[in-house]
């Protein structure tokens, strides 16, 4: 078998290995990190399909090659192996190809979608006495092969169940998930997202439960992913050497990825979060005594790890993707001395085998273009409605109100986007990003009117600041393009100077804008810039613009303790005096008041504030809505200036050095701290609206609805 005997290769077995990489995402960079690590070993090329990504890194780690495409590295350098660090869609081709090519190929998992797929791979490599090593790192991981060691030394007795699961936070995912143009490709997997991370908890059952004889599988969908894909997904396998049980599930909190083998003699579990190794062997002591002492000494066992953890990440020895530091050159070793790789070509079946029959009749997700038909029933206005951002806070409350004042709406929300109660009003969905002009025009087909509400809220700078800027630039010219008679843009009131402003002044649209929005963070700088898009257009007649500045948005479930400052404990930290007035507008009042707007012609071309015009200080909101109920224990502790701006002196002599943190300077300090009202008056004397009156009432008696709800 191909499995336990020495290969005789006649390929050559060079000294120094030249080593490429094909694609240059994260996992990439580990991969460079590695290999620049050994000696006789050096990183000659990279390829990715986006050139400049190529370029970027080959600059950052300092190799000599950078390509658009594969066949091009292959053409340009002479490579030993070739890391394939490719999107999974990818992997076969890639390999392939390199096969073909006669190289070596270290392959990223999951190595292909089909048993018949990973066969042939394992088949050319054959033929042309090639390796082929799928990227199982986890096998490798040090706490890993402290109990694998273990279990192979026979201290623990025969393996009789295997416990492998993947627990999967998304709110901690990476930004390159959250922040993708369009549908990140892993959502795109067959199978969905689960399909990139079920491949680790595989391979570590059957490494040792065997060869799969029969597998069982319960798949769930509770809405933690877009579009119904499955988030809980358990499997029973019944292996030739023993039974196992896999977990991947985005439903458990928190994250966390650990295996569990229960021995005869004993168990042993490794958590890879924690990077700690717990053993539990067989005691000769009267159960009472191990029974009072198991805590102590598991305690002790964890406090012991711990302690080697700190000093290993001090020596620069604990790092991400730590297993694959290790798999690496055992990779390379097999290549110089033509022994097997060290992974099994029937592991690396196996996991393929089960993943294909787990995924098996997995549709696809919906990536742009219509997702869901519209059912309004209740139509009586001409004028048909795009609405962007229409899944978010803002957005679910225009929606229902427009579609319940009659108009036709077409809801345009990124393919990550919950939409279960846009469905359930009816409306056309509508997937695409607002970054890409070209889903943008798509949506505006036939639109009338164009509410833009999308904006990036939360995550990296770039893309809060490219998705207010571009989308908004995206809908000027969508709009033209498809003869759209109206845009309303809601904008924000971060967009005024703070520093220009003095306490007890009143904002209103006259008011100076910021003129260093840059200093005042991504959002406010986001903001500013997609303002001057809309304000450029503000004279254009067709189609016309209004736009929209509301202050703080509240209710309908938003976070309480928001508009005060942040909980820490059973402290709510505020930044200002208990005095100083709140700028607050309620999500429902936002939407009636963009139906004013746009049933009004001469709302054309002007620029609105939009307030309650309550007056609300701090310390009257914590005490009717935040000190209530389950949080009576809380405390205001409300910092005084000088103290917020000695901290933010602080932060920005530690951001210099660590190249991390808050930003946090004068201008914007002085955006929390400034005492100043606002108001609707404008607004007003056009439409004759006005927010719903008493806002603090609403705010109680939503929160009473809710408790009573849970």
């Amino acid at each position: 078998m191909e499995s336990t005997a020495t290969l005789k290769s006649t390929a050559r077995r060079p000294t120094t290995l030249r080593v490429g990489i094909a694609g240059c995402g994260k996992v990439a960079d580990y991969h460079a990190r590695f290999i620049k690590e050994l000696a006789d070993v050096e990183l000659v090329g990279v390829a990715d399909v986006n050139e400049s990504a190529a370029r970027h890194f080959a600059d950052k780690h300092v190799i000599g090659t950078a390509k658009a495409s594969l066949v091009s590295l292959l053409d340009s350098v002479e490579l030993d192996v070739l890391h394939v660090a490719t999107p999974p869609r990818y992997h076969y081709e890639c390999a392939k190809l390199a096969l073909d090519r006669g190289k070596h190929v270290f392959l990223e998992k999951p190595m292909a979608f089909t048993s018949q797929e990973v066969a042939d791979l394992y088949d050319r490599a054959a033929t042309a006495q090639l390796m082929l090593c799928p990227d199982f790192i986890h096998l490798f991981h040090p706490r890993m092969r402290q109990l694998l060691t273990l279990i192979e030394s026979g201290q623990l007795g025969r393996v009789v169940h295997v416990e492998s699961q993947c627990c999967i936070n998304l709110d901690e995912e990476t930004d390159d998930l959250r922040e993708s143009l369009g549908l990140h490709w892993s959502y795109q997997l067959p199978g969905g997202l689960l399909r990139d991370y079920t491949c680790h908890v595989l391979y570590l059952a059957l490494h040792l439960s065997g060869g799969p004889e029969n597998v069982q599988m319960t798949r769930r969908s509770s809405g933690r992913l877009p579009q119904g894909l499955v988030d809980h997904l358990a499997i029973q396998i019944e292996g030739a050497n023993c039974t196992a049980n896999v977990l991947v599930s985005c439903m458990s909190r928190p994250s966390a990825l650990r295996v569990r083998v229960l021995c005869e003699k004993g168990t042993g579990e490794v958590d890879f979060g924690t990077q700690t190794l717990l053993v539990k062997r067989q005691s000769s002591l009267p159960r009472m005594v191990t029974t009072a002492t198991a805590n102590f000494v598991d305690s002790w066992k964890l406090s012991t790890s711990a302690t080697s953890n700190i000093v290993n990440y001090l020596r620069g020895k604990v790092v991400p993707y730590a297993g694959l530091r290790d798999l690496i050159p055992r990779f390379y070793d097999s290549i110089r001395h033509s022994t097997m790789p060290p992974i099994r070509r029937e592991l690396a079946a196996a996991v393929t085998q089960v993943e294909e029959k787990v995924f098996a009749g997995s549709t696809p997700p919906c990536v742009k273009g219509c997702y869901v038909p519209s059912r309004q029933s209740g139509v009586r206005r001409p004028e048909r409605i795009l609405v962007t951002g229409a899944s978010g806070y803002v957005g679910s409350a225009l929606v229902g109100a427009l579609v319940r004042d009659g108009y036709y709406v077409r809801a345009l929300v990124r393919p990550t986007s919950s939409v279960a109660y846009l469905k359930q009003l009816g409306v056309e969905v509508f997937l695409g990003d607002i970054r890409r002009f070209e889903d943008v025009n798509a949506a505006a087909e036939q639109m009338d009117v164009i509410v833009h509400l999308a904006a990036g809220l939360h995550g990296s700078a770039g893309f809060i600041v490219d998705a207010c800027v571009q989308g908004t630039q995206n809908i000027s010219k969508a709009a033209l393009s498809r003869g759209t008679k109206r845009v309303l843009y809601m904008s924000s009131m971060s967009v005024y100077d703070m520093a220009k402003l003095r306490n007890g002044q009143s904002i209103t649209e006259d008011s100076p804008l910021e003129e260093q929005p840059e200093i005042r963070g991504a959002y406010s700088l986001g903001k500013r810039r997609a303002e001057e898009i809309a304000l450029g257009h503000l004279a254009d007649s067709s189609p016309s613009w209004t736009i929209l500045r509301p202050s703080l948005i509240v209710g309908n479930g938003s976070e309480v303790a928001a508009p005060v400052g942040w909980l820490v404990g059973k402290n709510l930290i505020s930044l200002g005096r208990r005095r100083k007035r709140l700028l607050l507008i309620h999500v429902e009042d936002v939407a009636t008041a963009i139906l004013q707007l746009l049933q009004n012609e001469n709302t054309k071309g002007h620029v609105y504030t939009l307030s309650h015009q309550d007056a609300i200080t701090v310390e009257k909101y914590f005490r009717t809505c935040v000190r209530r109920g389950q949080r009576d224990s809380l405390r205001l502790i409300c910092v005084p200036y000088f103290v917020a701006r000695f901290g933010s002196l602080l932060a920005i002599v530690a951001k210099k050095l660590t190249k991390r943190g808050p930003t946090l300077n004068r201008r914007r300090l002085l955006s929390m701290y400034r005492d100043v009202g606002a108001g609707n008056d404008l607004l007003y004397s056009h439409t004759r609206w006005r927010p719903a009156g008493g806002l603090l009432e609403r705010l109680v008696l939503e929160e009473a609805e809710q408790v009573r709800n849970r």
